[in-house]
């Protein structure tokens, strides 16, 4: 097979660039983004994403829907959690907006996302920033090995 017949199918490395677009317009990610590659079926990207690479040949485009149940899931309340400040070093700036790591009382580490400070208390956000959120990714097949 000569490698302008090269198809994207399962087991086969892929090369991609791409663009993610949200619903309201705004780009998570450009066309400037450094190229991705990864083996289709390894779950190194959404199965929905690599299910609409699959049949693409080097050269070709396609926009590929990723729903939040097909990625990042659906916002969910109960990951947003109020914390005693003092649980932090006293010299860690938390601002909202910063990311930070949290260990839960198991021991298991999660980053969450500062979402409000006060003189007590940290508001932290458990979600991916784009829960909730359904996705338009814009990929373009470079190649296929």
């Amino acid at each position: 097979m000569t490698k302008s017949a090269a198809v994207a199918e399962q087991g086969r490395s892929v090369t991609i660039r791409y663009s993610v677009i949200l619903e309201n317009g705004s780009r998570v990610s450009d066309e400037k983004t450094k190229p991705l590659t990864f083996k289709i079926g390894s779950k190194r990207v959404f199965p929905s994403l690599e299910s609409g690479i699959a049949g693409m040949k080097p050269g070709e485009t396609r926009q590929i829907t990723i729903t939040p149940e097909q990625g990042y899931g659906h916002y969910n309340s109960e990951l947003v959690i109020k914390v005693e400040k003092k649980m932090f070093p006293p010299d860690m700036k938390l601002v909202p907006g910063k990311t930070v790591q949290y260990q839960n009382r198991d021991g298991e580490r999660a980053n969450f996302v500062v979402q409000q400070v006060d003189e007590e208390t940290v508001v932290l956000d458990g979600n991916h920033p784009l829960a909730g959120q359904k996705l338009e990714y814009q990929v373009e097949l470079l190649g296929v090995a």
